[in-house]
């Protein structure tokens, strides 16, 4: 290609070193289906090896065809700029992860220079290199023409073939497995076969010189070739034979795979842990293991670009398991270093940076051949030490010598035989994760990233810990994660992620919190992406221990001086019965019971279900006995509804019912002028609902919460005759699961809610925050319910103004009513005119 040079020369120009350069370069369309090669005539990379994750620049000839298509054909190469020439013409083009790709600037071929010039500051490797890496976070390093999606969407796609065609060889290799040859070889033989195969075919798809020593088809030739390269122990000459006869269907296949060249290596670690570490292995030496996207999540949101540089980072990763947490903190170190370092540079500095220690000697193995796949073309020199971390609380010695501790400890309590094994952790605290994490905290590291149980977000019983992080650390991050995050652990998890020293921070005494929501297991695994994210600033004076920031607490910052539901009702839960509560519970009358309300779900928002029979001998129960069941009261739900923002319905019962302790009695106080339908009203309101949900756990109503629910500093005339038309409404369906009357129903509902919401007088910016909160959510009605405002309404309007019959005339399109449209040839001559 005659006009190739031209933009060497200036791509040379831009800063791109000699061998950050590669012509013909071929590389896999994993976003194709089926996957294909493609080949660019040129493509530039911020950094070696190349990969899609330092892919810069992408050079390709159109020869006739539509540059957009072009474009589109090679986004798998990860370039966020490929320059498509047609004849004597050039076009910059954005590549897109969706949609159409944006044409930039297009010039002729001597324009070139011209071109790079305009854009130099703006295309050269390390501008495009941070924002590819950092800008996803940060958004100072963002540039308009990197489209920060395109590397979650190639990513997304590499782990998913990969873990397919990995998990296709895993299939090969048992189907050979005869009795005869598992009493040769145990699983680590085939574990640690399997990585040498798939170094192997790394090497080879990048074109390392070690490939041409081995001969492809001799699988011995090739395991011992690996084995020498990475210092690894040499397979006995007897195991060969059998692990030619499992594994050679399995190379094959293999080799024939999609191409590894544009493959970042540290995806291959990250799959390779993930897939070949099977639930059976896991079992059977106890490795445990840290989703990639957690792993990511927490080493990205330590910022350690904003440090002072690359050679102040010591990282330390305790109970490393298979060392997800390495891998993610490699890659992170290794993008921060200069562009000009080799490889062999970036692996000598790395390697005194990035240290794991773990109990379990399979998990060590494991954790050690996954830095290696991620250091390509590297040999060994990893760091995995076999230590019993609470033996003698060697980890207290341990994390001293570091300055990053990314940690994803046991959550099990010490049993009894650990107790007298590891007295003196045990004395820090029976949970081994506290007794790990208050060892961190005695060092002082200058950054912590932790997997810690949900609890710990608002658990009293970590409140100590949460205080000492408070002032340790000026800025914290909390993160809850949903259930099954985790695939070997079934309990529910959350992040610590903690830096910036307040003794480095030059007097600054000021606390800077997040608090991150996932919600979707399944975009965050496939894309990291979190669900939302609430900032703050607050002066730090002593530390509270309150690191967590619900959701909506603007508004109640904004409603902190409201009067609280405690100060107008008492509030208690239904009755205990010693034993089974289901004994308890009867559907015809019996002597001793009373009628009343068993279960959560038999209330709905104004309106209680099916009655039963509960038992009140007072022999039978523990508590709630000497309530004033008889008089009039609101009844709600104690047991959550949902784990979602609509989890408490409360209904007003005029006729002595008795509940149980899966419900609260709420009864006005003797001095309360209000009405039980206006009570009633706001705790069904949007205000009393999100407030009880975002101060609840996920399981149950705390009575603390309702209590504490603001209320109006004063309620409305109107309303308790609202409440009383919409009851008669809902009472004139033909069962309380029906619709009765739906239309009418929901509009009376958004009445009433408004009315509460004006007697709140919120701003309109924080109200529509709030109602927002309830988007996609189901209501406890009686009756069909939908989302105050449709999915795409933007004023912020209150909801008072938006029901108001002046809002309706205002916003209907009378203007076309008055005005006559012109035609469209005498618009477009008056256009013309006016420009």
């Amino acid at each position: 290609m005659t006009r190739l040079p031209i933009i060497l020369q200036e791509i040379a120009k831009t800063g791109y070193s000699a061998d950050a350069v590669v012509q013909n370069y071929t590389f896999a369309d994993v976003l194709a289906d089926p996957s294909a090669e493609r080949r660019v005539d040129l493509a530039a990379f911020t950094q070696t090896p190349p990969s899609y994750r330092n892919a810069a620049l992408g050079v390709v000839t159109s020869d006739g065809r539509d540059g957009r298509s072009v474009v589109s054909e090679h986004r798998a190469l990860g370039a966020p700029l490929l320059f498509v020439v047609d004849r004597d013409e050039v076009t910059a083009w954005q590549v897109r992860s969706a949609g159409p790709s944006r044409e930039i600037e297009r010039v002729k071929l001597d324009e070139v220079p011209a071109l790079f010039s305009k854009h130099r500051e703006r295309w050269n490797p390390q501008s495009i290199h941070r924002a590819k890496s950092i800008g996803r976070v940060d958004y100072a390093y963002q540039l308009d023409f990197v489209d920060i999606g395109l590397l979650p969407a190639i990513e997304g796609e590499i782990h998913a073939k990969l873990d397919r065609i990995l998990g296709e060889i895993l299939a090969d290799v048992s189907a050979a497995i005869t009795p005869k040859v598992r009493r040769t070889l145990d699983e680590r033989a085939l574990f640690r076969t399997t990585f040498r195969l798939l170094a192997a075919k790394i090497l080879q798809d990048r074109g390392h010189e070690l490939a041409e020593r081995w001969n492809p088809d001799d699988f011995g030739s090739v395991i011992t070739a690996i084995s020498r390269y990475y210092r690894l122990p040499t397979i006995p000459v007897e195991q060969i034979a059998a692990l030619r006869l499992i594994f050679s269907p399995a190379w094959k296949r293999l080799r024939d795979a999609i191409n590894f060249a544009n493959i970042s290596a540290d995806d291959l670690a990250f799959v390779y842990e993930n897939t070949l570490v099977t639930p059976d292995t896991r079992k059977h030496f106890g490795t445990h293991s840290t989703p990639r996207q957690v792993a990511d999540y927490v080493v990205s949101r330590l910022e350690l670009w904003k440090w002072s540089g690359p050679a102040d980072i010591r990282v330390y990763e305790p109970f490393a398991g298979a060392g997800v947490f390495l891998v993610a903190a490699l890659r992170h170190l290794k993008e921060l270093l200069p562009s000009d370092w080799t490889d062999r540079q970036r692996h000598d500095f790395a390697i005194q940076r990035v240290v794991g220690d773990e109990k379990d000697p399979f998990a060590c193995e494991v954790a050690m051949l996954s830095l290696i796949l991620a250091d390509y073309p590297n040999a060994n020199g990893w760091r995995i030490g076999e230590v019993d971390l609470f033996q003698d609380y060697q980890i207290a010695d341990r994390v001293r010598h570091f300055n990053v501790i990314l940690c994803n400890p046991p959550f099990e309590p010490f049993n009894a035989r650990e107790r007298k094994a590891y007295a003196t952790a045990a004395t820090r605290s029976h949970s081994k994760a506290i007794a790990a994490l208050e060892a961190v905290l005695d060092a002082k590291p200058d950054a912590i990233g932790f997997v810690m149980p949900h609890p710990f977000i608002l658990g009293k019983r970590y409140a100590r810990q949460r205080g000492r992080i408070e002032e340790l650390y000026r800025d914290i991050e909390l993160v809850s994660l949903p259930d099954r995050v985790f695939k070997a652990s079934t309990i529910r998890s959350s992040l610590l992620i903690a830096h910036g020293r307040r003794e480095n921070a030059r007097g600054h005494r000021t606390t800077h919190l997040r608090s991150t929501e996932v919600t979707d297991r399944d975009r965050f695994l496939r894309s990291g992406e979190v669900n939302g994210t609430r900032a703050t600033s607050r002066p730090f004076e002593a530390p509270t221990g309150d690191l967590w920031l619900g959701p909506l607490e603007e508004v109640w910052n904004y409603l902190a001086d409201n009067p609280r539901l405690v100060g107008v009702a008492t509030v208690h839960m239904g009755v205990q019965w010693k034993g089974n509560q289901s004994k308890a519970v009867s559907t015809t009358r019996r002597p001793g019971h009373a009628r009343g309300l068993a279960g959560a779900n038999t209330v709905h928002q104004f309106a209680h279900g099916r009655t039963a029979w509960l038992d009140m001998r007072r022999q039978r129960l523990r508590r709630a006995i000497d309530f004033a069941w008889s008089s009039k009261k609101i009844i709600a739900n104690s047991a959550r509804l949902s784990r979602g923002p609509w989890c408490i319905a409360a209904a007003i019962d005029r006729t002595g019912l008795v509940v149980s302790q899966q419900l609260f009695g709420i009864w006005p106080n003797d001095d309360w002028r209000g009405s039980m339908e206006s009570l009633c009203a706001v705790i069904n309101g949007p205000v009393g609902s999100a407030y009880v949900a975002v101060h609840s756990p996920a399981d149950r109503i705390r009575v603390s919460a309702l209590r504490a629910m603001p209320l109006p500093q004063t309620l409305p005339r109107d309303l308790p005759q609202l409440v009383q038309s919409y009851l008669q409404v809902v009472s004139n369906g033909q069962g309380l699961f029906q619709d009765p009357d739906g239309d009418r129903a929901r509009a009376l509902l958004a009445e009433i809610d408004a009315m509460v919401l004006r007697a709140y007088d919120l701003p309109p910016r924080l109200e529509r925050e709030l109602l927002e909160f309830f988007r996609g959510a189901e209501r406890p009605t009686v009756h069909p319910w939908t989302h105050w405002f449709p999915e795409d309404f933007q004023p912020m309007v209150p909801l008072h103004e938006y029901l108001s019959s002046d809002y309706k005339r205002l916003t209907q399109l009378w203007p076309l009513e008055v005005f006559t449209p012109l035609p469209e040839d005498e618009a477009s001559k008056l256009a013309d005119a006016l420009e």
